[in-house]
């Protein structure tokens, strides 16, 4: 890889051993890939996190060395002129009376974050980013973790950013430059699935439907979307999720709403492929029922907000709580980002999800903290997804009404 001066010193120690292990991260990383350069990067978004149950069975010494290398990339300045996210983490910072959200952990965790602030990092805790003021402009380069969000930046934003790692989007932070690869060359972008949407979609649920039928066809391809309206947030959120869950997307094209794909000659970049696969109603069906694994009705969580919920979501769903009681032995969990609770904080939504016996879940989710349920119900693919392995849970995926139908009556109700 042909390194300017000023990297190549870095690599060298000039900035000490630990920017110098970053850079070796970075060149040896572009080197497997083919990358011929590194290229600026000023928008990043990075884990941060305390292992908590993830490392359940680990020795003291290997969690003491996973929190130290945190604090360790906390002790370097953000490279200036860099917008530095953080991503979700495996506990809450909130008071939460569950034997998950480990206290010593919970200690640990602000500990890190009090740095990270000091590092120059925005501690946003979301795997959402741009519901929160990272909302990278068309072209920018990033380097960003979380899978959805990736996507979305990719294929909504025009952002460049390929899917990144820990380490890589931490060497990101604080040298200020990527390995240039991938969908950050014009080249890479172009489509390699032609996908016809014939079926209605009208929840943001089945917009992730559509995601998860495609993800497993395109692998690491890039699907293009045609005859399909611009999302609103909440269905792009939806769809890039479930196209990074199912399979190894890290951008689509929508004909018309993507920033570079205004046609489809575009999308393709003139090279139109004849074959296209059709995503039909009967499609939209067998995809919902594909992740449905569900053995009985009766409940005990419903998961929302995956990925984070926006404030029009906890809007849409205190009006539906307003006045009425989430059933007894029903966790309702709505996952958002602590800014976006500020909101419904002042705008008395929180008030009334509380009242109705739900709870607004901030800076992580129930999956990844691993709160244990027997069967849940959640309107994100990528939830219903990750939750049958990590919480062994049975799972129903739905549109949002469908769920919460079933918290208030305690059991599921059939779709909405």
């Amino acid at each position: 890889m042909d390194l300017t001066a000023e990297q190549r010193a870095v690599l060298e120690g000039a900035g000490g051993p630990y920017l110098a292990t970053c850079m070796r991260w970075l060149v040896e990383w572009g080197e497997v890939m083919g990358a011929r350069r590194l290229v600026h990067c000023h928008n990043t978004h990075v884990l941060l996190p305390t292992p908590n149950l993830v490392a359940r069975g680990a020795s003291p010494r290997t969690l003491e060395a996973f929190a130290d290398g945190l604090k360790e990339a906390c002790r370097h300045p953000v490279a200036e002129h860099c917008l530095a996210t953080v991503h979700t983490l495996f506990v809450t910072l909130d008071e939460l009376d569950v034997p998950e959200n480990n206290p010593d952990q919970v200690r640990l965790q602000r500990e890190i974050a009090e740095m990270a602030v000091r590092a120059g990092y925005l501690t946003t805790f979301t795997c959402a980013p741009y519901l929160v003021g990272n909302v990278p402009l068309m072209g920018e380069i990033c380097a960003w973790t979380e899978s959805s969000a990736v996507v979305y930046a990719n294929s909504i934003l025009g952002a460049r950013t390929t899917r990144h790692g820990n380490e890589s989007a931490i060497a990101a932070s604080l040298l200020g430059v990527v390995p240039e690869f991938g969908v950050l060359l014009d080249e890479n972008r172009r489509g390699t699935l032609r996908v016809e949407v014939a079926a209605e979609l009208r929840h943001p649920s089945d917009w992730g439907a559509l995601g998860y039928f495609t993800g497993r066809l395109a692998g690491l391809g890039i699907p293009v979307f045609e005859n399909l309206r611009r999302p609103s947030q909440e269905e792009a959120k939806q769809l890039c999720a479930a196209l990074a869950t199912s399979g190894g997307v890290t951008m689509c094209h929508i004909v018309g709403a993507t920033p570079e794909a205004l046609s489809l000659e575009a999308a393709f970049q003139g090279r139109v492929p004849r074959e296209r696969v059709v995503f039909t109603d009967q499609a939209l069906r067998e995809t919902y029922e594909a992740l449905r694994n569900a053995t009985g009705d009766e409940l005990d969580a419903v998961i929302l907000g995956c990925p984070h919920a926006s404030l029009r979501e906890l809007a849409q769903v205190a009006r539906r709580l307003e006045g009425r009681r989430v059933a007894p032995g029903v966790r309702l969990w709505i996952n958002a980002a602590r800014a976006t609770r500020c909101a419904a904080d002042a705008m008395g939504l929180t008030q009334i999800i509380e009242a109705a016996g739900g709870r607004i879940l901030c800076d992580t989710c129930p999956t990844n903290m691993r709160i244990p349920c027997r069967r849940l119900v959640s309107d994100g693919f990528k939830q219903a997804h990750y939750a049958r392995g990590m919480t062994g849970a049975e799972v129903i995926v739905a549109n949002t009404e469908a769920c919460l139908r079933a918290a208030l009556a305690g059991r599921w109700q059939g779709d909405a």
